[in-house]
C-alpha cells in the first residue's frame, strides 16, 4: 500500500489507517482526517492533501466514491 506522492508523511498515513481499523467510518475517523488534513494544509499543498486524503478513504472503504479537487 503507497504512500502517494510524499503528500502525507508515514506518520500521518499510519494514523489514518488505525483510525479506520479502530473506528471504521465513525467520527474519530473523520476527525483524524480533519485534523491531518488542516496540518498538512497548512505547510503544503491543501489540494494535493485533499485528493491524497479522499483517495484513501476510497481505498479504505469508508466511501465508495470520492470527489477530487
Amino acid at each position: 500500500m503507497g504512500l502517494g506522492a510524499q503528500v502525507l508523511s508515514t506518520k500521518q498515513w499510519m494514523r489514518l489507517h488505525v483510525s479506520y481499523k479502530q473506528h471504521g467510518s465513525g467520527p474519530e475517523f473523520w476527525q483524524a482526517y480533519r485534523d491531518i488534513l488542516d496540518t498538512v494544509s497548512q505547510h503544503g499543498d491543501a489540494a494535493a492533501a485533499a485528493n491524497e486524503l479522499a483517495r484513501l478513504a476510497v481505498q479504505f472503504g469508508v466511501t465508495e466514491t470520492a470527489l477530487f479537487v
